[in-house]
């Protein structure tokens, strides 16, 4: 086998804890976790980060589901999941849409408008556990940091063309360096 192609792969596998998806897929855990705790805390039970996510995207004079599942960047079908778990809960309403037969309007129900300031005391209590670990200043940095990652790609047409083979993320050749220059900086 190539020793520069294992040299490369063992020094990658030396930094997988610092890998950027890993770090934002493990911290993404820990404020589920600790979101999870806090609202069956005060007596949630069968309510998920997700739910939280459709109720958040739910205008309060109601949304279409097609709407709701471009909003929270999901499929339909699994909006659509979503929102049959949050009316079985009784945290929305479902009703035909009057300016269009095939589509459904949903609607926050008393108690989920009532989750919705749960869920906003939860994020709050979230933010107090991340600021201990990490002090004001850089919490607010992270969030700053990230958002705008996120409305730099929201934004861009490449966003929209990441999956695309011939996009340059996606090329064998895209950021990267010839074997000689990859291991032979000093």
């Amino acid at each position: 086998m190539n020793e520069d192609i294992l040299k490369e792969v063992t020094l990658f596998k030396a930094t997988k804890g610092r890998l950027f998806g890993k770090l934002l897929s493990k911290s993404y855990r820990f404020m589920n976790e600790i979101a999870s705790e806090y609202l069956e805390g005060i007596g949630y039970k069968n309510f998920r980060v997700g739910h939280a996510v459709a109720l958040l995207h739910i205008d309060l004079e109601g949304t279409n589901i097609n709407n709701l599942s471009n909003r929270a960047c999901v499929t339909k079908q699994a909006m659509s999941k979503l929102i049959k778990e949050l009316q079985t809960e009784g945290y929305v309403t479902v009703e035909k849409d009057h300016t269009d037969a095939r589509a459904l309007i949903v609607r926050h129900s008393a108690k989920g408008v009532q989750a919705m300031v749960d869920w906003k005391r939860c994020m709050e209590y979230v933010n107090e556990k991340f600021k201990e670990i990490l002090g004001t200043t850089k919490l607010e940095m992270l969030r700053e940091i990230l958002y705008e990652l996120i409305d730099h790609y929201e934004a861009s047409t490449q966003y929209n063309k990441a999956n695309d083979l011939g996009h340059a993320i996606m090329r064998k050749d895209s950021l990267v360096l010839p074997p000689e220059e990859r291991f032979n900086k000093k």
